[in-house]
């Protein structure tokens, strides 16, 4: 594909055919791809777990569980509630969470929670980690070899959405894929090919340049 077909076609998918895998080769590939992303010194400090299979479904079951008991999430990555977020980031926010919500209406919304307690019915999952001593200079990194998966995905036409809810149970990740404690998740990426549901059109915008760029002559 164009790289601008590839940026401009790749979309975070909520909801996956949980019949479609996606091969270990061409996961092999894409995680190849994204090899070639920058990293601080060429410290390249990416570790990656792919679950998937009945490894997946393990991890699906625990969640399901957790999430439907309303456990609350810990991810290793600290978060902060909206209300503390920047103003320009707590509004694009806002404005997305008003509009999948008119798109979709009460049923819907019902049916994307559904989708996100059983992690989107992925048929893999990508957990990113990195060794626990590790400079921000390298958080920084890892979010760039994140978007290299996306757009080497997009570029194979695989679809991926990066989600909170993947690495909201860390604890039963460790366990049931064997990763060390001295690794943090970073984030996980669900990854399959895209299901016919009406939640797979919605398209969120994006804001005006003028709001966040600024060029000094």
């Amino acid at each position: 594909m164009e790289f601008n077909d590839v940026i401009n076609n790749r979309k975070s998918i909520r909801s996956f055919d949980p019949h479609k895998t996606v091969s270990d080769e061409l996961i092999k590939k894409i995680i190849t791809s994204a090899q070639r992303t920058p990293s601080w010194t060429n410290s390249q400090p990416w570790r990656v777990y792919v679950a998937t299979g009945g490894t997946l479904a393990s991890i699906k079951a625990d969640h399901l569980e957790r999430t439907q008991n309303k456990v609350k999430g810990n991810s290793d990555l600290a978060v902060i509630h909206r209300v503390d977020w920047g103003q320009a980031m707590a509004e694009n926010s806002r404005v997305w969470n008003a509009e999948i919500s008119d798109y979709l209406g009460e049923e819907g919304l019902a049916a994307f929670s559904d989708l996100q307690m059983h992690l989107f019915n992925a048929p893999a999952v990508i957990y990113l980690t990195v060794e626990r001593k590790v400079s921000p200079w390298m958080i920084y990194d890892m979010g760039a070899f994140s978007q290299s998966i996306l757009l080497a995905a997009a570029n194979e036409q695989v679809d991926t959405i990066p989600a909170y809810e993947t690495a909201k149970y860390p604890d039963a990740i460790r366990k049931i894929v064997g990763i060390p404690d001295n690794e943090v998740i970073i984030g996980g990426i669900a990854m399959g090919y895209r299901s016919e549901g009406k939640i797979n059109q919605f398209h969120a915008k994006r804001s005006a340049l003028d709001h966040f760029l600024t060029i000094k002559h």
